[in-house]
């Protein structure tokens, strides 16, 4: 399980859909991180994987500049469930 979880986070972050996806196809990337760091294995996979914190900001702060209600809320929500320990 943490595998799967793990490949699916590393997939979604790798991605390069920040500027070619279109608002409703970033918005639900951040809704699956969302899901996906929800878990025991999803918030291990935040403190030990090498370059997810960093992907992940970036991936913040561009979805921020594009000035979308739905995609800003989106990535807010997913920073918001790494502040929630689940362990």
């Amino acid at each position: 399980k943490e595998k799967l979880i793990n490949n699916a986070i590393t997939a979604l972050l790798s991605q390069e859909g920040d500027i070619a996806a279109s608002n409703a196809e970033l918005e639900s990337q951040f809704q699956a991180v969302r899901r996906l760091v929800a878990s025991k294995a999803g918030f291990l996979a935040f403190t030990q994987l090498p370059k997810f914190r960093e992907r992940l900001g970036v991936k913040v702060v561009k979805a921020l500049k594009r000035n979308n209600d739905g995609v800003t809320h989106a990535s807010i929500d997913m920073l918001c469930a790494l502040m929630c320990v689940s362990i």
